[in-house]
């Protein structure tokens, strides 16, 4: 005799296939869950990346007043920034022969176009009045002085202190080149990025005073 088991109307049946199906699939799923936390807590910190901020140098007055000098203009021929340094992101020097970069801390334009724009303004603040052949401006029909700067160090260093180090050669119509080597230190006010800016007009407003002093 076949006895059957009553069925209630209403009441899904599941096999025991698909049972095992899903149980396959839960285990599956709970192997994939630190994955899955992973992904999700590194996108997390990716829409939480704090913003950019950018900064710019300032061009500074000299102590002494304008130099009374005459002759050619005065040009900047070029300049040479350290390899490493010549970044968007602000560079420190760390121990070790390494570079701290901050990425999210950048200039606001290419670090050797505005180093060269700030110096040259800096010479301007110095010199007589159009003395100065500034960046965007035509070079006189005459002759004129250049001058060409190789920085072997423009950053801070691990003990707090912001080292320019430059070569320079001011090539004069009619006169010897002049040649100098300049080692420029300014104590940080602090590590911040701001300080790092100070730091650096600072010490390109310095160079610009020593290389007017030779004129």
């Amino acid at each position: 005799m076949t006895i059957q088991h009553p069925v209630r109307l209403g009441q899904p049946q599941i096999s025991a296939h698909i049972l095992r199906k899903a149980g396959w699939k839960g285990r599956r799923f709970l192997s994939c869950a630190p994955l899955l936390l992973a992904v999700f807590v590194a996108g997390c910190g990716f829409f939480s990346r704090p913003p950019n901020q950018f900064y710019s140098l300032q061009t500074l007055p000299s102590q002494n007043g304008v130099a009374n000098v005459t002759g050619p203009p005065l040009g900047i021929d070029g300049i040479e920034l350290p390899p490493g340094l010549d970044r968007r992101g602000i560079v420190l020097r760390e121990a070790g022969h390494q570079l701290e970069v901050r990425g999210t801390h950048q200039w606001a334009s290419p670090l050797e176009e505005m180093v060269l724009h700030t110096l040259a303004f800096d010479l301007a603040h110095r010199l007589p009045e159009g003395m100065v052949v500034l960046p965007g401006q035509s070079q006189p029909a005459g002759a004129m002085r250049t001058v060409s700067i190789v920085f072997e160090d423009l950053a801070p260093g691990p003990d707090g202190i912001f080292v320019l180090d430059a070569r320079w050669t001011l090539a004069n119509p009619g006169a010897s080149t002049l040649a100098g080597h300049e080692r420029i230190t300014v104590v940080l006010a602090s590590n911040e990025s701001r300080a790092v800016v100070a730091a650096m007009s600072e010490a390109l407003a310095t160079l610009a005073d020593r290389i007017v002093a030779t004129m």
